[in-house]
Formats: structure tokens, C-alpha cells, sequence
């Protein structure tokens, strides 16, 4: 895609204090509403030093904190390990032991004889930091219930300041499971399990026009939602083409073609009219706070983050009227979706497609 740049009009420029929007901006971007994987990724696309300090942070990891960094170290070195004993492949020296951690994103970011051994690390690093951060909240002493409060208050200080900056948002509405709605959905679903429901914790964002939708995902890939962790295969897009909603918030054409393996999201119960933007990412939170001094040293082993799966659903106005007051209603969707469950509950028979 080489190093183009794509200039955005003033309004957006104030809203996102930035000139330009960069081909890896639009590549994760795109990955958010299509649910791509960053393990099949051969690139990245960052820019600078700071951008991936950027990036980190986001990520809940202080690139101004000593003990964040060692971490990321300790999942650096046990990467490079699992890469030369289990797949005997070497890594070069200077990945191997960079000078600073940044500087092998910087290597998976530009032309050069490394690129793709750097991305293997990274792609080795993600899937170690999930697996542990997966175990952290197994030892957790905290409730569900804390945690899901945590993200609701870490969204919505992310959704206030987006308020404060003028982004044209004309409802939030942050929404959580109740239990019934849970047995509803594993017993509509026979593959489900409890395990697999990833929008227990759901955040809706009403926008005032479709063109309002593109600078209020950029804002939450650069300040709540890690690309690398949006959940994969969880993604629907059925508001629009990518390639189209690009085109009419950034004014690009012909961007980049749609990745052939990629397919939506799809829940049965929905009416073919139902329109909307929607992923699920693994929104990171720190949990230092919440360990006991007798059990320290579960942050040696696992770190001070954990994943916490969290939908997010975004309309523009007029779609969000349509879906409400015609056949793609969340009444008749719950209709369609009892209706199953009761089938399946007196004849045995789960009719059609398990599909989500």
C-alpha cells in the first residue's frame, strides 16, 4: 500500500488532532468491522516511535512505567523462546534483543530484511499476553460484576471526552445481559456455551449522520479498542460497504480490496434489514489494584491485565429509527428468538443454521 497519506477536511482534523490519516489507520480500521485476525497479518503500519507508545498505552501497558515494560519484556523473551525450541526458527539478534521493545514493532512496520520475522514475534507475544491475561482473571478475588462496572466507567470517561470534543454523538446507551436474555441465547444456540457469549457488555453509540460513524471508530481504535484485539469473526458491518464508509468519512477510493476469507457475523434472528456497525474486542484492564498483597506474585506470572469481551454497536440516527419501527425491531428479533427456543425445548429439533 506503500507510505500514502490521506488528507481529511478541517472538522475532522479538529476531532481527531491529527492531519492525516495513514494507510495503516484505514488497514485497522478496517479490521474493526470486518473481525480480521492479526495472527494472519504479514505488516504493520506504524509511524514512529510514539505511535507504538500510542498503541501501548491503549493497550494498558505505561511505556513510562518500569515494571509495565519489564513485563513486556518477560512476554518478549518467553516468545523468543516458544519461536527457537518449539518451532526452531532463530531470531536475529536484533530482535532477539532490541535495543527498547518499540523497536520491534518499528521493524514489523517498514521494508526491511526483518519485517516478517518481526511480526512472527508480535503475533507469538499477542497470543502469550492473551493466554495469561485469560489465567489472571481465572485468580482474580474480585466479581464479574466489579469488572464489568470497571469497563462500563473506562468507556464512558472515553465516550465523555468524545462529548467534550464535539463528536456529533447524540446517545449512549451502555447495556449489560441480564440472566434471562443469557439462558434465552445459549438455549437458542446449540453450539453456544457460556463461555462463547461475548456481548454480556454491550455499548451503543447513536451518531447525528453516517458520516459522523468513520471519526467515532478512529477515536476508539486510538483511545479505548486495541485493533489487535478485536475479537475475530465477531464483526458485522451491514450498514455499509468498508470500502464505502471509508470513502465517505476520509474521501478515499478504492482503498483496498476486501479480504476474500472475511465473512460477517451472522445471527439468524436478525431481519435481513437490520442495519448496523458492530465488533466485540477484548478490552484491556488493569487489575493491580484489585490483587491481595498475599497474592502479589500473580502479577509476576500473569501480569496486571485482563480481557474483558465487550460489544460494541454503532448507527447513525435514521438507521437506528428504521431498525426500531420496522421488521429488523429488537422485539420481533426476541420473538423469533423465543419462538426458537420453545421449539427446541418441546421437540428437540433446533431448526435451521447455528450460526452467530
Amino acid at each position: 500500500m506503500g507510505a500514502a497519506q490521506f488528507t481529511i477536511d478541517a472538522s475532522l482534523q479538529d476531532l481527531l488532532s491529527t492531519k492525516q490519516i495513514g494507510p495503516g489507520d484505514l488497514r485497522e480500521l478496517t479490521a474493526l468491522v470486518q473481525g480480521d485476525s492479526v495472527v494472519d497479518w504479514t505488516q504493520l503500519f506504524f509511524r514512529s516511535l510514539p505511535q507504538v507508545n500510542e498503541f501501548l498505552r491503549v493497550a494498558a501497558y505505561d511505556p513510562d512505567n518500569g515494571l509495565d515494560m519489564e513485563r513486556l519484556a518477560e512476554i518478549h523473551r518467553e516468545a523468543v523462546r516458544y519461536i527457537r525450541s518449539t518451532l526452531s526458527i532463530e531470531v536475529p539478534p536484533v530482535l532477539a534483543h532490541p535495543h527498547r521493545l518499540q523497536n520491534v514493532f518499528m521493524y514489523a512496520s517498514s521494508k526491511n530484511r526483518f519485517r516478517r520475522q518481526a511480526c512472527m514475534l508480535l503475533k507469538v507475544m499477542h497470543v502469550i499476553n492473551h493466554l495469561e491475561a485469560r489465567e489472571l482473571l481465572y485468580h482474580l478475588p474480585t466479581s464479574e460484576h466489579e469488572l464489568f462496572q470497571r469497563i462500563d466507567r473506562r468507556v464512558s470517561r472515553v465516550v465523555s471526552d468524545m462529548f467534550q470534543l464535539g463528536f456529533p454523538i447524540e446517545e449512549y446507551l451502555p447495556s449489560r445481559k441480564t440472566k434471562e436474555s443469557l439462558i434465552t441465547k445459549l438455549l437458542s444456540k446449540r453450539k453456544s456455551t457460556a463461555a462463547q457469549v461475548f456481548d454480556r457488555i454491550r455499548f451503543r453509540i447513536i451518531t447525528r449522520t453516517r458520516a459522523d460513524i468513520l471519526p467515532i471508530l478512529f477515536y476508539l481504535k486510538r483511545h479505548l479498542v486495541p485493533f489487535t484485539l478485536v475479537v475475530p469473526g465477531e464483526s458485522t458491518n451491514t450498514l455499509e460497504s468498508v470500502h464505502d464508509l471509508i470513502g465517505h468519512g476520509f474521501g478515499v477510493d478504492n482503498f483496498e480490496s476486501p479480504d476474500p476469507r472475511h465473512r460477517p457475523a451472522f445471527n439468524r434472528f436478525s431481519h435481513r434489514d437490520f442495519r448496523v456497525i458492530s465488533f466485540v474486542c477484548d478490552v484491556p484492564l488493569r487489575v493491580e489494584d484489585l490483587i491481595r498483597r498475599a497474592e502479589v506474585p500473580l502479577l509476576t506470572r500473569f501480569g496486571h491485565v485482563v480481557l474483558i469481551p465487550t460489544e460494541f454497536q454503532i448507527f447513525d440516527r435514521e438507521t437506528y429509527e428504521a431498525n426500531e419501527t420496522g421488521p429488523a425491531s429488537h422485539a420481533l428479533y426476541k420473538e423469533r428468538q423465543i419462538r426458537e427456543v420453545v421449539r427446541r425445548l418441546y421437540t428437540g429439533v433446533h431448526e435451521g443454521l447455528d450460526e452467530d
